[in-house]
């Protein structure tokens, strides 16, 4: 603006100059009122300069003259109007300079001066800023208006999309931090400057591009599995040949709760990750996602660049209402390629587990009867695991997950006989306890009255045949049996009693 009133101020000097050097001579001219200016503005629907102003209150007027500030701050001439004419609409300014003036020029060929006449629509620059994820609007003031400008509306929004009114800030303002935007999208922007008149201006469309660093081309928790009771193993893969290399492990316990950060790990160079956590896996699951992220030079925060799928530690219990074991578990969510379903695993007291059963991905609760194990020779505990298996993927791959291990404690039972038939070939042919679980230790010994032992055993699958020590069977007589365990509980337990030797009459 400086130099434009420089322009006007040398020029209103050197017709001064004239006007005195003519003045012995002939009176000085009479300037003819010039046409104010109304406003300079863009049309967004075909990006012409509209310059509209009022008609000069001199009525010899011949032309309206119109023109452009330069690059170089110099004013141009474009065009001539006839005095009818009160607007123009500039197709080929390239909407770089947007400062117009217009003139009045009378019959005799006098021109108004600029003076004040002179109006520069808002210019615009945008900028994507990185650190904060905010595209930075920024503009010059409407000149032209001074004191008579309400205020500038900020209108953007993607591109191709309908644009809106972002905010509606003060004259003294000139900048909007646009937060929020999209990565890799192209967002337009334009300023309103409204007049306290009512009337406004537009400034050109201007566009930015959000780009963020490219995210890696693929990033998914393979599996969450529990190692035992009181760690779970989550192991994720990622594409770690482009910028972003960095990545952040959250979870939570659910989904209305935030997400916290449990590991980090920088500028990683294996594409497989495998990170443990420690809680009571038997009475918690955790939601876990992992985030790429970025940390620009210069910014106090990294950037989240992409997520991960969701992975959960299945939390499995049980009910029991003999003879029906019920299982109830949380699902798993989720694998990349899909869930395929889960499979039951069963131990009877050997720490190995077998498959007893598979079911869809939609079931989450499975029942058994443990009638058949009760009646047979049990450990008292039966352990149960549920396994999440993922559909096949990376060439047949299935991943995976693991839930914690449940026991269901089966009541334990001992029944002794208080005879039984040496020889014969009835199921009272042999004297032992009946168990339904299997002790950890087993004592059996059998007495006669004198205290002479007659049998031993420490396999509780052995019982005593009537023999005296192996070899020829016993007499008919009352016998005392010793019988000491632990249990799988640990409880060290002892029985004392007597068992009767009869033999058939025939």
């Amino acid at each position: 603006m400086s130099r434009i009133r420089t322009y006007l101020k040398n020029k209103g000097k050197a017709i001064l100059l004239v006007g005195l050097i003519l003045l012995p001579f002939r009176v000085q001219a009479q300037l003819p009122d010039i046409p104010d200016l109304i406003r300079v503005t863009v049309d967004h629907s075909d990006n012409g300069v509209l310059i509209q102003w009022n008609p000069s209150t001199d009525t010899d007027i011949r032309f309206y003259q119109l023109y452009k500030m330069d690059a170089n701050g110099d004013f141009i001439f474009l065009f001539a109007f006839m005095p009818s004419t009160l607007e123009y609409k500039h197709m080929t300014s390239g909407l770089e300079n947007l400062a117009y003036a217009v003139t009045a020029l009378d019959s005799a060929g006098n021109e108004s001066i600029f003076s004040q006449n002179v109006h520069r629509a808002v210019a615009t620059t945008l900028e994507f800023d990185l650190c904060t994820e905010a595209n930075i609007v920024q503009w010059s003031a409407y000149e032209g208006w001074e004191g008579d400008i309400s205020g500038y509306r900020v209108v953007g929004g993607i591109s191709g999309s309908p644009l809106q009114e972002l905010t509606f800030v003060p004259a003294s303002t000139s900048s909007y931090s646009h937060a929020g935007v999209e990565a890799n999208t192209d967002y337009i922007y334009y300023i309103e400057t409204v007049n306290i008149n009512g009337s406004s201006s537009f400034s050109p469309l201007d566009t930015v591009s959000v780009i963020y660093p490219e995210a890696p081309s693929y990033l998914t928790i393979d599996h969450v599995s529990v190692l035992d009771e009181a760690s779970v193993e989550i192991q994720y893969s990622a594409d770690i040949t482009e910028q972003v290399n960095s990545f952040r492990l959250l979870r939570r316990s659910n989904t209305d709760s935030p997400f916290t950060e449990v590991d980090m790990r920088w500028n990683v160079t294996e594409s497989t990750q495998v990170v443990q956590d420690q809680f009571l896996t038997d009475s918690y699951s955790y939601q876990y996602l992992v985030e790429s992220v970025f940390q620009p030079e210069g910014c106090g925060s990294s950037l989240v660049i992409s997520q991960s799928n969701h992975g959960n530690n299945i939390l499995l219990v049980n009910e029991i209402n003999n003879p029906i074991v019920t299982l109830n578990w949380t699902p798993y969510e989720s694998y990349e390629p899909g869930l395929a379903g889960y499979t039951i695993q069963r131990s009877e007291g050997n720490d190995v587990f077998v498959d007893i059963a598979t079911v869809g991905p939609l079931t989450t609760q499975w029942l058994e009867s443990i009638q058949a194990l009760i009646n047979g020779f049990q450990p008292g505990e039966l352990k149960y695991k549920v396994i999440a298996l993922s559909n096949p993927h990376n060439g047949g791959t299935e991943e995976q997950s693991i839930s914690n291990v449940t026991t269901v404690v089966v009541e334990t039972n001992m029944q002794v006989p208080s005879a039984f038939t040496p020889g014969s070939n009835d199921i009272n042919s042999e004297f032992k306890p009946l168990m339904d679980f299997a002790p950890r230790e087993y004592v059996m010994i059998v007495v006669d009255r004198g205290g002479r032992k007659m049998f031993e055993t420490s396999d509780p699958n052995e019982g005593w045949d009537g023999r005296f020590q192996g070899g020829s069977f016993v007499n008919e007589a009352v016998y005392v049996y010793y019988i000491e365990y632990t249990d799988y509980t640990g409880l060290f337990k002892n029985f004392t009693g007597n068992v009767t030797v009869l033999y058939p009459l025939f």
